[in-house]
């Protein structure tokens, strides 16, 4: 369905409409589309709390869907995959209020199902009865009963098998059940200070007194994450400009690149602006730093939050990293394109869009970014390579395979000298930075940190 159906609403009441919209987004989701847009359209209709509420439905249902899928179809006469995609969904949204919403009466979970059933789908008596079964039987539901640890994760904490394998081959089942358990915790609401605007202390002091409570990140020296907010875009400290949402480890990824006042910077893969900003405030505004994207869409995201931020030296530019080639620079960040696998407890509709052939397309496409920005470093520059996936066929794979390609002239450097000392246990040996959501409970990003020699 191409809009929101807005021509069927009179079926149902008022009350019901946050799910109407959880529904449809959820409908879209798995029909390949992301959750994230839709989110920001359909909740600029509502007020905060309804909003929240269509957010807490959407991610709720997703990060639990194979686990409610399997726990419905213990209860139905038929499978689940056997039914129609709205009736699917319908079902997948009242389980999840029943089984995880302690604060929606049981009654309200059932009913509205059967209201939406009787508008999507028409199947509101199998979507009674079997709800109705769910919430009589719910606390004598058990664990699927497998040996096989892969599928029994895959179903308990809603994950694809194949991601689930991946991650025991690499993790051991005690690490890889944690990061499962973690990325289907609601992710924390971080922001980044300002600098050109603020202090991280004036800025905490600035929103608690608009009724919003915080605390400072361990790893970021700017950071603070949320804790209670009336909402992230009606704040005055927003409209100034004094923060924007930014991860705490994307944070460190800024910092590592370790830009200077003047200098010549390239953004690789910039939009929407969260790091670019970080660069040109690590420089007081002072140099060059160009923003590089290749969806215009993406690029008004870039020039919205530089104007908002008030920073002034970012020049936003349509154009392919892997080709890109006009200038040099003394610092470059690739953030690059990726799978994503380290930020599905932030996106958790990714687990179902995404499948293992991803990754070794992005690895390509990651190759001959890094390949081509490597040409653009001075004598003496820093690049750092990026990305937010666990893999590392994206991550040192690729780092290496550009090291042992002759006469690129660029070598790793160790990153902690750039980094707060409490973050440097997250370098490894060989250099490389990593965080995960099971340790230290951050988004799972990869950086290394290359400098060109100076020559003879």
């Amino acid at each position: 369905m191409n809009s929101l159906r807005t021509d069927v609403l009179v079926h149902v009441t008022a009350t019901d409409r946050p799910r109407d919209k959880a529904l449809e987004i959820l409908r879209r989701v798995e029909g390949g589309v992301f959750a994230d847009a839709l989110l920001e359209q359909v909740r600029q209709a509502f007020d905060g709390r309804d909003s929240s509420f269509i957010v807490e439905l959407v991610y709720g249902t997703l990060r639990n869907r194979s686990w409610l899928d399997w726990v419905l179809n213990v209860l139905s006469v038929q499978s689940l995959e056997k039914t129609d995609v709205w009736t699917r969904n319908i079902l997948r949204l009242g389980a999840y209020q029943l089984l995880f919403l302690d604060r929606v009466p049981a009654s309200a979970a059932v009913n509205t199902a059967v209201n939406l059933a009787k508008v999507y789908g028409k199947k509101h008596g199998y979507v009674n009865g079997l709800l109705r079964n769910l919430d009589r039987r719910r606390n004598t539901i058990t664990y699927p009963e497998t040996e096989n640890p892969a599928k029994r994760f895959s179903v308990l904490y809603s994950h694809p098998e194949w991601l689930v394998k991946r991650w025991l081959r690499r993790f051991g089942i005690k690490s890889t059940e944690t990061l499962l358990r973690n990325n289907n915790l609601p992710a924390p609401l971080v922001i980044r200070t300002n600098i050109l605007r603020s202090t991280r202390a004036q800025l905490c002091q600035a929103l608690a007194s608009q009724g919003v409570a915080t605390k400072v990140t361990h790893y970021s020296p700017v950071g603070l994450e949320i804790v209670t907010s009336p909402g992230i875009r009606s704040l005055m400290a927003y409209e100034q400009g004094w923060f924007i949402v930014q991860d705490e480890a994307a944070q460190l990824i800024g910092l590592m690149l370790d830009p200077k006042p003047g200098e010549a910077v390239l953004d690789a893969c910039a939009a929407p602006g969260g790091k670019a900003t970080h660069l040109a405030e690590l420089m007081h505004n002072q140099g060059t730093v160009i923003a590089l994207d290749n969806n215009p869409e993406r690029i008004a995201r870039i020039v919205e939050n530089s104007t908002r931020l008030g920073i002034t030296i970012i020049d936003a530019i349509q154009g392919d990293a892997t080709n890109y080639h006009e200038g040099t620079f003394d610092r470059i960040l690739i953030d690059a394109p990726c799978s994503g696998l380290g930020v599905l407890r932030r996106h958790p509709d990714g687990r179902w869009n995404k499948r293992e052939r991803l990754i070794k397309d992005r690895a390509v496409e990651q190759q001959r970014i890094l390949e081509n920005c490597a040409r653009l470093l001075k004598p003496g520059g820093a690049l750092v390579y990026a990305t937010c996936t666990t893999e590392p066929e994206e991550n040192e794979e690729i780092v290496n395979l550009m090291l042992d390609a002759a006469g690129t002239g660029c070598r790793l450097d160790d990153p902690r000298p750039f980094l707060p000392a409490s973050a440097a246990s997250f370098v490894s040996d060989k250099g490389f930075l990593r965080t995960y959501p099971q340790e230290p409970g951050m988004d799972g990003f990869f950086g290394a940190r290359l400098v060109r020699d100076n020559g003879p």
